[in-house]
């Protein structure tokens, strides 16, 4: 297989044509196994659909994570019995991880709450791992996996858990898509006996080769589209309006494009589909990385 660059140095590998023609059933297997078999059935207040790439080596990956939610029916009830509405919540998540290698990255969340009636509260922690799969083109779809273990705190939840991801990218012309399939499982507490519980994040993107729909020599604009839900239990699965379905037109903005330091913010506006989705969700993403 010819490849002109080279990824472990931080830079992308542009592949031959010819290499990364792919036949259109594969692609539409791939994408009705992972709709299938997603997952993500807790609470949920961050909105992410991961990438195939990970942090460079040597990286150093600071984000933060907001949600506003100015429009729900929903609520949200807490470990220790305190339930709050989910309208007019916010909830915040910084976040560090680091490239070990350009393929292996690590990390560490802490989130928050801050409901309109009640106090800004920490209420959890997730150690996580991102391994990519292979180099990018050396097969029809390019793989990585996503591994976090979260650790509440006992006011809000009794319940450890494992959530995995399996990360599907696919480049198609100017757009990139993204499919995050995730299986989480509970690991400790009183709902430790449920079964594995599924959902999904879907992302859709106008790449254009980097450029987005607009860019200058520092700057890239990239808009798209996000899907998230959840199913619940495999044996168990809800219907449609028992679960919470959303849809978020977003904007990626990057800057610098080449350097040791780069910034990344996605956000956008979320928009229940479901009954028991929050009406309208406001999320944003802002990250640095820096290469030492």
């Amino acid at each position: 297989m010819r490849f002109r660059g080279c990824t472990s140095a931080g830079i992308e590998t542009i592949p031959d044509r010819d290499v990364i023609r792919m036949d259109g059933q594969m692609v539409v297997t791939v994408v009705f196994l992972a709709l299938v078999l997603a997952a993500s059935a807790h609470a949920q207040f961050f909105f992410k659909v991961y990438p195939y790439k990970t942090a460079d080596a040597g990286a150093l990956e600071f984000s933060y994570f907001s949600t506003f939610i100015p429009s729900s029916d929903g609520e949200l009830e807490f470990g220790n019995g305190e339930r709050y509405t989910r309208e007019d919540l916010w909830a915040h998540s910084v976040e560090m991880e680091y490239g070990l290698s350009h393929k292996l990255t690590v990390g560490y969340y802490a989130d928050f709450l801050n409901p309109e009636d009640g106090d800004f509260e920490y209420i959890q922690s997730k150690l996580l791992a991102r391994y990519r799969l292979f180099e990018k083109f050396e097969l029809p779809v390019d793989l990585a996996l996503y591994g976090e273990y979260i650790i509440p705190s006992r006011d809000y939840s009794d319940s450890e858990k494992l959530e995995f991801r399996l990360i599907i990218e696919k480049d198609f012309g100017p757009w990139r898509l993204d499919l995050n399939p995730i299986l989480e499982k509970v690991t400790s507490g009183d709902d430790v006996d449920e079964g594995l519980e599924l959902g999904y994040a879907v992302g859709i993107y106008y790449e254009n080769a980097g450029d987005g729909v607009w860019h200058t020599d520092t700057l890239h604009i990239v808009p798209g589209v996000e899907f998230y839900g959840s199913v619940g239990e495999l044996a168990a699965a809800g219907g449609w309006d028992e679960r919470r379905h959303y849809i978020f037109p977003v904007i990626d903005v990057f800057t610098p494009r080449y350097s040791d330091w780069k910034v990344h913010w996605n956000f956008g506006p979320g928009f229940g589909v479901s009954n028991s989705a929050d009406d309208v969700v406001i999320k944003s993403i802002l990250t640095a990385e820096f290469v030492f």
